[in-house]
């Protein structure tokens, strides 16, 4: 199907194709009348469009439903994106708002024309309710503060009764990340998305519980992602759950029991189902659409996964925005054969309807971009939910607005429309009804999903089934206890998983894991053989006494080694009984005695593990740091002289600033090379150092590559920053180069015969001096020497051993002996950067001037868009990702070029004006003192994670933590912008603004 071909006719007037879309966030166009915007659609052959409702029958639509009578329930607001002061409550319970026209409405067709004709406000008085499920005698949905039952009970069609199902919940940080996608399960619970940033604790009401509950009796851990890996008998499964941030549960229809579904993503927001029985969502910012395993994790800006890695990915793609969501599931023959397998999904930043198709490898779904299905000459058209309704039409949720984005554009934008809204009817040619046809084993795979772990399934039967029967089977043992998983069925089910069906894979991963839970779950497993090694990994993620007393046993056979053996250390760290960590440290000392390095990392991981548990550091594990600490000191005091030597010749105690880093030279290639700046930000640049070869005979050419700044461009050059050769013996200055003012390496060339002779026999040394204290065009960097007569990438291992000192020095400043503390003293890292500080209204109009200059000049450049990734990769990546490369501190940049230049502009150099709430930075004040800023990543057990300005990782022990506060400042620093030079942010620019990904036509 090829998009853009002209539809049937609607109201009279031909559908249009659609025009190239507007990259900007305020669209330029004009408001419509619905009938207007009809003629804008286009879709494929075969299809046409029609109009279902409008204002002023509707307000804003977000969430659509079809009870059983075939009537449309849908969410309309006028509130949206704001919540109601909670003086406007009618009660505590915030039941009814004064004055607000939100309301859950019930539109029907009474004529059979394909448009609504009558409205019913079956409850009104809401604040922003999102979903909303048909049920019993009225409906279930959300509406700041609760997940609700309102309830028609005297017949007349209208709501006369507000009942809490659970609440209230958290809303207070976000509105548009809010309880949403309320769908009626197979299993007869009820799924929902717990949208980005708010944190919600549901709990089971006392008048819903089927049992009553002791109030005296001792209560289990709610159920949170911190805990996530312990067996559920050890938590308060099904009574409470906790939820930050982007999550997916379920829960019965009378408030009865609450679950986890899925753990992760970052602000999903539509739910569909295949006729397999599996669940999709969209996610608003991370991938478009996942296809969600029970128990899984999935990717949440930086949050670890659970041990067994994410789920898998189902779409590679972005299509264009990171606004995506309403998905729709298309099988069983319902559009015909030739459309089964194919999901639809609304993109509102790009005024369209995408379109995918699913194909399967085994159990794995993969997600192949399709031509889009919808697309639209009017561009307020904001596409934000879908339904299928009984008379097999698509039904969609129109947001129609000028303006989208919720930080993105100022939430008081002018702009913003507060009261239009449509409801679209997709018809294709042929199609009067929905009849779903189901193959015999997507029957069974729906019975056996959603009911009783099998009886009589054996080893077998189970070599017998194609891979997604299997998987069904599978999953299913998550839905009993775990005691009554058969390790050796699952183990035969391994064996029939194809290499790329890594779905299947994921899914018997987590049945396994879920039976070593169980008491006595490792009995009879190996300590040793190929078993023992598939059962090592799942090991690791069980908090219990018995998975680390098997691990521990399985260690000592030497079956693990490197990573896995740093890992399972780790893991023993925080699970094993405090008495047996002497025995770990003897394991971790007998296996890898001479191995300092990796002896480092295992004794960060067992502090980590430690901390993560509460549990200071013994004398054993600080004897044994102070014993690797003194190894590697020794890394700089070897017989052998180094290739390179550190001196510093700062204050004492300075932090070297130097590190390998891979950048650009002048001819496109990256080079690895020594930089002052190997970690972007202010206070790591404002350090100095100098780096000093050992003797060479000087060749007939030295070359080397150099970059670097001499301070601000617009400021004369200095000369504290310099590159030189000098005499082996003497020290002596023979030739001297100072950084060439550029990000991209520059060829420097010396030939012995030009430059004045030794005095003492030839031998020569390279230093490397940096001597600018600034917090920006501070640095230099050289790599590439040819000949390699002092290989740069000698420099590592002394860098790796400086990293690890680093981490020993923190660990044992206030407990190592007086003499090691010294030698530690000059490793310690530097304090993490300062908070960030406000803008004055002097600093914000300086800024305005300044956007303003850039734009100007920009619209006069080329940009050299190449460069420009590069410029990313070097200033941007260890905070933001963009197709998939880079790290996920900060907001996913994937179509950001939507944005269009300003907005940019003003994201890049004034980053505290726009700012999402999730990356407000928190500062975190500390019992001795101290102030780390940054930015929140949870808890990993007693320990608090956080993300400072270089992207480093921060762990706070929680007894160490004073207050955490929260600001309204970004992480990223405030004269970022200006640290580019000009003409490479011009380059970043035309970078970013590529990034929009639109489809061509």
């Amino acid at each position: 199907m090829v998009a853009g071909v002209v539809a049937h006719l609607v109201f009279g007037v031909p559908v249009r194709a659609a025009a190239e879309p507007d990259a900007s966030l305020v669209r330029s166009g004009e408001w419509r009348s619905a009938e207007q915007q009809a003629s804008s659609f286009s879709l494929p052959p075969g299809f046409k469009i029609e109009l279902f409702a409008s204002e002023p029958m509707i307000n804003k639509p977000i969430n659509l439903a079809f009870d059983a009578r075939g009537r449309l329930w849908v969410t309309s607001n006028t509130e949206y994106p704001f919540p109601a002061a909670k003086e406007r409550w009618a009660d505590a319970q915030g039941s009814r708002v004064q004055d607000s026209k939100d309301a859950i409405k019930i539109l029907e067709d009474t004529n059979g024309d394909g448009r609504a004709d009558k409205v019913t406000d079956f409850v009104d008085g809401l604040n922003v309710p999102i979903g909303v499920l048909p049920y019993g005698n009225g409906c279930i949905a959300w509406s700041i503060p609760n997940i609700w039952y309102f309830e028609d009970t005297d017949g007349d069609g209208k709501c006369d009764r507000r009942k809490v199902l659970f609440g209230p919940l958290g809303y207070e940080k976000d509105t548009h990340g809010n309880i949403a996608s309320l769908r009626m399960g197979p299993d007869g619970w009820v799924y929902a998305t717990h949208g980005f940033n708010n944190v919600s604790r549901l709990e089971v009401r006392p008048e819903n519980r089927s049992t009553p509950v002791d109030p005296d009796a001792p209560r289990r851990p709610t159920p949170s992602y911190a805990n996530a890996n312990q067996p559920r008998e050890q938590l308060d499964w099904g009574d409470s759950l906790e939820l930050q941030s982007g999550n997916v549960f379920r829960f019965k229809p009378d408030g009865s029991a609450v679950e986890i579904w899925a753990w992760g993503q970052v602000n999903p927001f539509g739910l569909t189902w295949d006729s397999w029985g599996h669940l999709y969502s969209a996610d608003c910012h991370s991938n478009p659409v996942t296809q969600l395993i029970r128990g899984a994790a999935y990717p949440s800006f930086g949050r670890p996964d659970l041990g067994l890695g994410f789920g898998p990915v189902l779409c590679e793609h972005s299509h264009g925005s990171t606004g995506i969501c309403g998905p729709l599931y298309f099988d069983g023959g319902v559009w015909g054969a030739e459309w089964n397998d194919h999901l639809l999904v609304c993109n509102p930043v790009t005024s369209r309807i995408n379109r995918d198709h699913i194909v399967f490898e085994g159990a794995t779904p993969k997600a192949v971009e399709q031509p889009d299905f919808i697309s639209t000459s009017d561009l307020w058209f904001r596409p934000v939910d879908m339904q299928l309704g009984p008379d097999g039409a698509v039904y969609v949720a129109d947001f129609y607005n000028k303006v989208i984005g919720h930080y993105e554009v100022d939430l008081h934008h002018p702009g913003r429309d507060r009261t239009s809204g449509r409801i679209w009817r997709v018809v294709k040619d042929g199609v009067q009804s929905v009849k779903r046809d189901l193959t015999v084993e997507q029957q069974l795979a729906q019975q056996v999903r959603f009911g009783v772990v099998p009886d009589g399934l054996d080893v077998a039967v189970v070599s017998t089934l194609p891979a997604r029967t299997v998987r069904q089977w599978a999953e299913s043992f998550l839905n009993g206890p775990a005691g009554s998983v058969s390790r050796p069925v699952i183990r035969a089910m391994e064996a029939t998983a194809g290499a790329g069906d890594v779905t299947l894979r994921h899914v018997l991963q987590l049945a396994m894991r879920h039976a070593l839970t169980a008491p006595g779950g490792f009995d009879g497993v190996p300590v040793e053989g190929p078993e023992a090694v598939a059962v090592r990994g799942l090991a690791r993620t069980i908090p219990t006494p018995e998975a680390a007393a098997w691990l521990l046993r399985h260690l000592r056979k030497g079956d693990a080694g490197g990573a896995d053996l740093v890992q399972s250390l780790t893991s023993l760290a925080r699970y094993l009984p405090v008495v047996e960590v002497p025995q770990l440290v003897a394991l971790a000392r007998e296996r890898l005695a001479g191995d300092g390095a990796v002896q480092a990392e295992l004794v960060q991981a067992v502090a980590n593990g430690l901390a993560e548990r509460g549990v200071p550091l013994d004398a054993v594990v600080l004897g044994w740091a102070q014993e690797v600490a003194a190894g590697l000191l020794g890394v700089f005091g070897e017989a052998e002289a180094p290739d390179w030597e550190v001196v510093t010749d700062g204050p004492s105690g300075q932090p070297s600033p130097w590190g390998l880093q891979k950048r650009p030279a002048l001819d496109g290639v990256e080079i690895t090379m020594i930089s002052s700046l190997p970690v972007s930000g202010g206070e790591w640049e404002k350090r100095t150092g100098l780096l000093r070869s050992k003797p060479f005979v000087m060749p007939e050419v030295l070359s080397f590559w150099l970059c670097g700044h001499r301070g601000p461009p617009d400021q004369p050059a200095h000369e504290r920053s310099f590159v030189r050769l000098v005499d082996g013996v003497t020290g002596a200055e023979v030739v001297r180069v100072y950084p060439p003012r550029t990000d991209a390496g520059q060829r420097v060339r010396w030939v012995a015969s030009e430059l004045p002779a030794s005095p003492t026999g030839g031998s020569r040394r390279l230093e490397i001096v940096d001597g600018d204290t600034g917090d920006a065009y501070a640095w230099l960097a050289v790599g590439g020497i040819d000949p390699a007569v002092v290989p740069v990438e000698n420099f590592q291992r002394q860098d790796q051993a400086r990293g690890q000192l680093q981490s020993l020095a923190s660990l044992l400043q206030y407990s190592a002996p007086r003499d090691l503390r010294e030698k530690l003293a000059g490793f310690l890292p530097p304090p993490p950067p300062a908070p960030p500080s406000t803008v004055t209204v002097e600093q914000r109009a300086e800024l305005d001037a300044l956007i303003q200059q850039r734009l100007k000049s920009f619209a006069a450049v080329t940009p050299d868009v190449a460069h420009g990734g590069r410029v990313f990769a070097l200033h941007c990546a260890n905070c933001h990702a963009i197709n998939g490369q880079g790290a996920l501190v900060g907001p996913q940049l994937e179509g950001v070029g939507q944005r269009g230049a300003e907005r940019l502009m003003e994201d890049i150099l004034d980053p505290n004006r726009n700012i999402d709430s999730n990356f407000h930075v928190h500062l975190i004040y500390k019992n001795d003192g101290s102030v780390v800023a940054g930015l929140e990543r949870g808890l990993l057990g007693e320990v608090l994670l956080c993300v400072d300005a270089t992207g480093r990782e921060q762990r706070i022990p929680r007894a160490d933590i004073k207050k955490n506060e929260v600001t309204g400042l970004s992480l990223m620093p405030a004269a970022f912008g200006l640290s580019i030079p000009e003409a490479d942010f011009y380059d970043l620019m035309g970078f970013l603004l590529g990034s929009s990904g639109h489809q061509s036509e």
